[in-house]
Order: structure tokens, then sequence, then C-alpha cells
């Protein structure tokens, strides 16, 4: 949070380690060793991102790697002990090995709606907290009418906070993304909510070369664990990647599998041939971000007569 650690080497190949503040004052040391280096680092939430405007401004070549991947990494040396200054280390030697992309640097419209989103997310989970607590407390023996009034009011002013953040989020995805807003709001079962989870997601579905990809980033893509005759692991989704998304998207589903006349097609075909619903409900997941991933790559919006019109 407050100091960064720092390895490289010099042009003597000699290990050099650094120890600079996280700050302005720390980054102008740091370059003063390391000009023309390519950087890498951890994600760390949002530690990590004054450093990633600061070397973007310096137009410096840096990564920004997932912090399980370098963890990864690092367990398989199988270190007895950790430190900031050993983890320096691995992560150094970590890029030379792997060479990682450099990071494509999002438009700053991008972190503004990803923040709205973030508390939007929290603000819904304190109301769900705080409902569960007067349902609790409705069931219990004793008199806690007072502590219910003002979990109530406290609800009342979340979801007043929610609504206007709402607003600004749909303000700041229609003037960064209008086309691909329109477009994913356009397919018959997605909401609002989960065409902004998926637009800022994927940083405006930046890089994304086919649906599965975009299946991928949601965790829902199919695993297989077995090995040999006796392992035999049943095969499920991953759920590595955005579990948000996923949430929104298995909500969505729900509303898809009636009103969304593909994935209807889809859900009461699955359900006859014996699948069990919650399966036929993933397989309308993986249907929606098929869609929107046509919609977004053809730049058209969302047709339910589409194959009936083809010659």
């Amino acid at each position: 949070m407050d100091t960064l650690d720092v390895c490289f080497q010099n042009e003597e190949d000699k290990t050099i380690h650094l120890h600079v503040n996280n700050n302005k004052t720390g980054f102008k040391e740091l370059l003063k060793h390391c000009s023309g280096y390519h950087f890498v680092m951890e994600s760390t939430g949002v530690y990590h991102l004054n450093l990633v405007f600061y070397l973007h401004q310096k137009s410096e070549v840096f990564s920004v790697e997932n912090a399980l991947k370098v963890k990864r990494y690092i367990q398989m040396h199988l270190d007895r002990n950790k430190t900031d200054k050993k983890d320096a280390l691995r992560l150094m030697e970590y890029g030379t090995d792997t060479c990682p992309k450099p990071y494509e640097m999002p438009e700053a419209a991008y972190f503004e709606c990803r923040s709205l989103n973030n508390s939007i997310h929290d603000l819904t989970k304190e109301i769900t907290k705080l409902s569960n607590r007067i349902h609790a407390l409705n069931k219990s023996p004793y008199d806690s009418k007072a502590v219910i009034k003002s979990y109530k009011r406290l609800i009342k002013q979340f979801r007043k906070e929610k609504i206007e953040l709402l607003e600004e989020l749909d303000n700041k995805l229609t003037e960064w993304q209008p086309e691909k807003l329109k477009q994913v709001k356009s397919i018959t079962g997605l909401g609002p909510r989960a065409a902004a989870e998926l637009i800022i997601y994927t940083k405006a579905f930046r890089g994304m070369d086919n649906y599965r990809q975009l299946i991928s980033y949601a965790g829902l893509s199919p695993i297989e664990y077995s090995s040999g005759s006796s392992i035999r692991g049943r095969v499920k989704i991953s759920k590595r990647g955005g579990k948000q998304l996923r949430n929104i998207l298995y909500m969505c589903a729900l509303n898809a599998k009636d009103t969304n006349p593909q994935c209807k097609k889809l859900y009461d075909r699955m359900v006859a041939c014996g699948k069990n619903k919650k399966l036929a409900l993933i397989a309308v997941c993986n249907k929606l971000l098929k869609i929107v991933f046509g919609c977004i790559r053809n730049g058209t919006l969302y047709r339910t007569d589409y194959l009936e019109n083809l010659v």
C-alpha cells in the first residue's frame, strides 16, 4: 500500500533491489534506475494503479499480471520464507521466463465505470445483509423494534444512493460505449445491469476474438478432471472468472428461458432430454454470451428472426 519493492538486473547482470514509496516521488526514484526496462507487476486491487498511470504517462513498457499466476510461480520454487524482497526477485524471474505481453491501457472512462459498478455491488450486499438481519430479528422472542427501525432507515438510504449510482453509471457508459451498450441492451433477457457488467468486465470486449473467450471470462467454460483409471471427476464449469458477472447472467438466464425464443428452445430441449434444470440454465447463460458476441462482432442489434430471414 505505502511502498514498492523492486528487483532488476543492471548492465553487469548484477541483481539490484530497491525500496521506494508508492507515490510520485518513489516513481521518479524508480525511473532514475530502471527507465527503459520492461516493468512487471501483479494486480493488487487499487494499490498498483498509481504506478500504472504513471508508467503509462511516461510511455514505459509494463505488464500487469494475474496475482494467482505469480503466486503459483513463486510456490513452484518451494521457498520456505516469504518476504517482499524475495517476492520482487521471483517476480523479476517470472517476467524473464514468461515474457508477458505489455499491458493495454484502458480509457479513463473504464476506471470510472468500474469504480461506480463496484460501489453498486457493495451497496447491494449491504442491503441484502440488513434485510437478512431484519428477517432474523422479526423471528426473535425479544423486543427489537428500535433496531429494526434503524435498519430500515439504512436500507432506504442505501437504495436511494444505489439508484443515483445506477443513473450515473448509465450516463458514463452511454458516453463511453454508446453503440455497444445499445447492442447488448437489445438482447431479450439481458437487463441494464447485465449490459453494464459485460461491458465493464471485458473492458468493452477488448481483445475478444471468439465467443469462447467471453464464456471463459465469465467462468462458464466446462473443465474436466480425470487421470488414468482412478480419477474420474465430473465435468463442471471452471468458475475462474467474473463471479459477479456469472451471478447476474444466471439471473438473466431465469428470465431468458421464458422470454427469449432461442434460449427457451434450448432450455426446453435440454430438459426434455433429461438434463438437470440447473445445467440447462448454464447452457442458457452460454447462449446469451454467444448472442452478445455476435451482436458486438457484427455491430447490430439483436433480432429474434435473424435465422428466418437468411437467404
